[in-house]
């Protein structure tokens, strides 16, 4: 009977992993830069709400993070959208470890990280 009850769970959370929208919910955080003196530090909103589809990116010519609103949730993350703030295709940030591939806005260096304070939908 135990080992019924662990598949049961094992399926449960494949279920709420795997079956679930790719965006349920957006999240708020910090991005910041752990290179000394460099005092890099922005809130970043990744994602949106149910009602209010928006897909977060980076712009490497203008060196910002930047939101585009969507119509919808379909093909989210397959059709990067263009976004007036770019002149060129974003690199799209679906989760707060992204920003760490990213150069630092104001020094160069690849020591971004996020720290997550919250989701939302």
């Amino acid at each position: 009977m135990k080992t019924f009850g662990k598949w049961v769970m094992a399926a449960w959370f494949a279920t709420l992993v795997f079956g679930a929208a790719p965006a349920a919910a957006g999240q708020t955080g910090t991005v910041s830069c752990a290179t000394p003196g460099c005092g890099y530090q922005e809130s970043l909103t990744i994602g949106g709400g149910k009602k209010s589809p928006s897909l977060t990116g980076y712009c490497r010519s203008t060196k910002k993070f930047v939101r585009v609103k969507l119509e919808s949730w379909e093909g989210y993350r397959k059709k990067v959208p263009a976004s007036p703030d770019c002149p060129e295709a974003i690199k799209p940030i679906y989760d707060g470890s992204q920003v760490s591939g990213i150069p630092c806005p104001q020094c160069g260096k690849k020591n971004l990280s996020y720290k997550r304070r919250l989701f939302f939908d």
